[in-house]
């Protein structure tokens, strides 16, 4: 029986919490000795999160009886055409100014918590030096997200539900993960896409550039004070309405350009006699 399904995918998620507050428990108790906030620095937040990341997918090989030799079985990052890049770059900045919009919108509507707040400043505020934030926002949170949402559960999910299923829960799992109800709407769009990405390609290839690329453009727009791209600001700054419907326009046909190229890449793959990509 392959796994996880969907029961073991939200075990996952609670393991992975588990772990992680129990390896930040030390640090918290550390810091309160020297007075430091540790378990706000993103020298301490970050490499606990790698360390929990590579514990569970410890126990994923234990329960696939699989060994490290073998993780590329169930995170498939495989070279993909050249010809996606475009669309993909196109997809993310339409993707991206939408999301932003609509976490504008829950903000407005629900206050983020301020331990979410308090995270986010630590790890990617104006107080954490710009190249530790790019270390954190666009190389280790997308390996590590990518990895369990799109290579692990999505995978998992395939072989109990259909791809649009797989791709719903898997997408609402990883904006549950979050804990962020302004960062919901942005994680499960980014979420459900990535998830047909990878069951469009069989690689989660797509999906780390995308995901690193969607978080580089968040971190620098913030960094350059551009109104409208600033998240958590006291007041809310939403952007024209003309914008938008060109961001609705660029992540329509980025993501039809995107699936034209794929399914061309299939097709041509079958006509050499080449069995296509796919996540499973």
């Amino acid at each position: 029986m392959a796994y996880p399904n969907l029961k073991q995918s939200i075990w996952l998620l609670i393991l992975l919490f588990l772990i992680s507050t129990g390896l930040g428990i030390p640090v918290a108790i550390l810091g309160t000795i020297i007075d430091q906030p540790l378990h706000k620095s993103p020298y301490a937040i970050w490499p606990l999160t790698l360390a929990s990341f590579v514990l569970v997918v410890h126990y994923v090989l234990r329960r696939t009886n699989r060994t490290w030799s073998s993780w590329s079985e169930i995170i498939p990052v495989k070279a993909i055409s050249w010809q996606l890049l475009l669309p993909l770059v196109v997809s993310i900045l339409g993707l991206l100014i939408i999301s932003l919009e609509l976490g504008k919108g829950i903000m407005s509507l629900v206050p983020t918590p301020e331990v979410v707040k308090d995270t986010l400043r630590g790890l990617v505020g104006k107080k954490t030096s710009y190249w530790l934030a790019f270390y954190g926002a666009v190389i280790q949170a997308p390996i590590i997200e990518e990895a369990l949402f799109r290579g692990i559960i999505v995978g998992g999910l395939l072989a109990h539900r259909s791809k649009y299923q797989a791709a719903i829960w898997s997408a609402i799992l990883f904006g549950i993960y979050h804990l962020n109800p302004a960062q919901f709407p942005v994680a499960f769009i980014l979420g459900l896409v990535f998830a047909w990405w990878i069951i469009q390609t069989g690689s989660l290839l797509p999906c780390l550039l995308g995901h690193a690329l969607n978080n580089f453009l968040v971190i620098t727009l913030a960094r350059l004070k551009i109104p409208g791209f600033v998240k958590n600001s006291k007041a809310l700054i939403f952007l024209p309405w003309w914008m938008v419907v060109c961001a609705v326009l660029l992540a329509v046909i980025g993501l039809w350009w995107f699936y034209q190229v794929s399914k061309r890449e299939e097709t041509d793959q079958l006509d050499a006699g080449v069995e296509p990509q796919r996540h499973c």
